[in-house]
């Protein structure tokens, strides 16, 4: 039950970007740069103009050296501020370009002179709009714009990709390089945030996602990002937390504590909202607040039918965590009544009704659980520990039966409480034999397959894991997904292929599918469980 980090794809186009700015710029009165003086600033101007409207990158490139040779002729001391303006936006030009690094070399721009001399272009885009900031504050919105064209777009994008493919250092260089070119957009900071994490890092961490909340400010447009992003700060300081002492836990609580409560009072926060009071009752049950813990699903316990199947579900967690057994069974009962093929509810739904020693209605629970997901050893556990527990409980009826006959005196009745002994002799045989065979399958289980994410969307469902190789040999396998409604019925069906994975190794994957209504997912059998032999 993990929020997992999205890519952050920026949707700009420079054309559309660019449109954006000039219209800003009319409207911006209050912004006043002189671009038309000297001359050499203005026929810059004019080709940079020219530049974008070009249909071809080579015909923009030749505009945009002829920019670059206007503005080197130009007196720097008559419009420092024009020309940097002007400068700037060419350079912005420049860096949009296909197949032109950041760091160049001035001729490769336009320069005549020092040619040779390498030119990062990311320095010197925030060197020419930092001096107009600083000469006009007002036109920072202005600059602000032209400094998140095409460019610090590819930029971000391929730090969230370096991210995502495991390449901390290209990452974080890309991501440190973003924020010189906008140290205002949240982007950055999320990528840095989740470096620090991965490198155990949780105050640099959270540090990094509490810029990244504050980068987003009010912008909807940075509405989910700014909760996946708080609620990834809470957790990882709950998580801080508990290994801290002293004033350092102090911090973690407060951080946690601050992110939430933000989402469980935004109204719009949805499974934001819902995951925040789950926390807020970690860090309650932490205190021992019993009674706090329960207020935050007292709601759900008493009127489940008004709620969503994700909203009990996340209060039976939160009951479970805490050992409120008969809270997590009755709300977990009820989401399973929502979404009887959803294989987390299935597998908590087991787990508590093994804590309620309500052994003979774990098996069918399971029985479903390993419908959807059949090869995770641990779900065939379930089945041991229900049958080694209603053994238990046969073998203490046997004891009682056989005390019962020594007692008697009746012949009838002595028959009466053999037969009744045998009886449950014969069924705790056969609970001892099941209890058996799922142990050595779940013991013996040559793959595990696990999941990291299964997000549900209106028009498409992703879901991710990992399957490791518990055999002795390389494998490849094939992941067969069936995405179901609430029903079962299966909406969409996909297909990945993991591997070659190396024995004692674990291989990713990600399917996503279309469509409307997808509630749950089930996976055909990597291994027929039938093969599967006792360990030796």
């Amino acid at each position: 039950m993990l929020a997992t980090a999205k890519k952050a794809l920026l949707p700009f186009l420079l054309c559309a970007a660019v449109t954006a700015v000039a219209g800003a710029q009319q409207k911006a009165k209050e912004c006043e740069v002189d671009e038309g003086k000297p001359g050499e600033v203005a026929r810059a101007m004019l080709a940079l103009q020219v530049a974008q409207n070009a249909g071809k990158p080579e015909d923009a490139q030749k505009q945009l050296k002829n920019a670059i040779a206007s503005l080197e002729k130009a007196d720097k001391s008559k419009n420092p501020v024009g020309e940097n303006f002007v400068y700037g936006k060419t350079l912005v030009m420049w860096l949009s370009q296909p197949n032109v690094p950041a760091v160049t070399t001035r001729g490769a721009v336009g320069f005549t002179q020092n040619p040779t001399q390498p030119l990062d272009l990311v320095a010197s885009i925030d060197s020419a709009f930092g001096a107009v900031e600083k000469a006009l504050p007002e036109c920072a919105s202005q600059t602000s714009a032209w400094r998140v064209q095409k460019g610090w777009v590819a930029m971000v994008n391929d730090a969230s990709s370096q991210l995502n493919a495991d390449h901390p250092d290209s990452a974080e260089l890309l991501a440190k390089r973003s924020l010189i070119l906008n140290p205002n957009a949240p982007y950055g900071y999320m990528v840095l945030g989740n470096l620090a994490q991965k490198k155990n890092q949780p105050r640099q961490a959270i540090d990094y996602f509490k810029q990244t909340v504050e980068k987003s400010g009010t912008d909807t447009a940075y509405a989910d990002l700014k909760r996946q992003t708080m609620l990834a700060a809470a957790n990882l300081a709950a998580d801080a937390a508990d290994a801290a002492t002293g004033a350092e836990k102090a911090a973690y609580l407060s951080d946690a504590k601050w992110g939430y409560e933000t989402l469980a009072q935004d109204a719009k926060s949805g499974n934001f909202a819902d995951a925040a009071r789950s926390g807020l009752a970690r860090l309650a049950s932490a205190s021992g607040d019993t009674a706090a813990v329960r207020a935050t699903y007292a709601q759900q316990l008493s009127n489940p039918s008004a709620y969503t199947f994700q909203q009990l579900l996340n209060a039976g967690v939160t009951a479970a965590r805490t050992k409120q057994v008969a809270d997590a069974t009755t709300l977990f009962e009820a989401a399973y009544k929502k979404n009887p093929y959803h294989r987390d509810v299935l597998y908590n739904l087991a787990i508590m009704y093994l804590n309620g020693d309500k052994y003979a209605q774990v098996v069918p629970v399971v029985r479903q659980l390993v419908s959807v997901d059949p090869s995770n050893g641990e779900n065939y556990r379930l089945f041991t520990i229900a049958y080694a527990n209603e053994q238990k409980g046969f073998n203490e009826k046997i004891k009682n039966y056989n005390a019962l006959a020594k007692k008697a005196k009746l012949p009838k009745a002595i028959k009466a409480y053999e037969d009744s002994a045998r009886f449950f002799f014969d069924s705790a045989k056969a609970v001892a034999d099941s209890a058996l065979k799922y142990n050595n399958i779940a013991e013996a289980f040559p793959v595990k397959v696990t999941f990291s994410e299964f997000s549900t969307q209106e028009d498409k469902s992703t879901l991710g894991g990992s399957v490791a190789n518990s055999s002795e040999q390389t494998q490849t396998y094939t992941v067969k997904v069936d995405f179901l409604d609430v029903t079962g019925k299966t909406v969409a069906s996909q297909t990945a292929t993991v591997g070659p994975v190396a024995a004692g190794q674990s291989g990713r994957f990600s399917v996503s599918a279309p469509g409307p209504g997808i509630a749950a997912f089930r996976y055909a059998p990597l291994v027929d469980v039938t093969t599967i032999k006792p360990k030796s």
